[in-house]
């Protein structure tokens, strides 16, 4: 991918995400998907390393759920623009999780999951295609 093609999109996004959402945004492409991590602002939450921890956690997961819709909508956009599939993710007081593609729930470890479902979008209906020529023959 160049440089001006890679400008685009994150200029895109930069002007497409919520305002609020990120104090800072980090996109980039991977394969065939484009990678969006926001850094979500800073909580003071939690007296030990292990409570900030918690603490962080707990707020990327309140953010995935808040805005899964939304999130969702704008990857559609993105990918009919694009050509590329969207992985989200947050990053928090050294916490970082990704979300699948979309926003829909899978994390970040689960590669064979997306493989099968890109799959599956691609040959979607091929096979109801398929099982409706089976009847009519018999």
């Amino acid at each position: 991918m160049d440089e001006k093609e890679l400008g685009s999109i994150k200029g895109w996004f930069a002007g497409r995400l919520p305002d609020g959402w990120f104090k800072g945004v980090e996109v980039a492409v991977e394969d065939d998907q484009i990678v969006v991590i926001g850094t979500l602002p800073e909580t003071n939450l939690g007296s030990t390393p292990e409570e900030k921890e918690g603490a962080a956690a707990g707020r990327i997961s309140r953010f995935r759920e808040e805005t899964r819709g939304d999130r969702i909508g704008i990857a559609r956009e993105a990918e009919e623009r694009f050509k590329k599939y969207v992985t989200w993710g947050a990053k928090l007081d050294g916490v970082t999780k990704r979300f699948n593609p979309g926003g829909g729930g899978r994390g970040s470890d689960d590669r064979r999951s997306v493989m099968i479902r890109r799959w599956m979008r691609r040959h979607r209906g091929q096979h109801q295609r398929e099982a409706e020529k089976q009847s009519q023959v018999f």
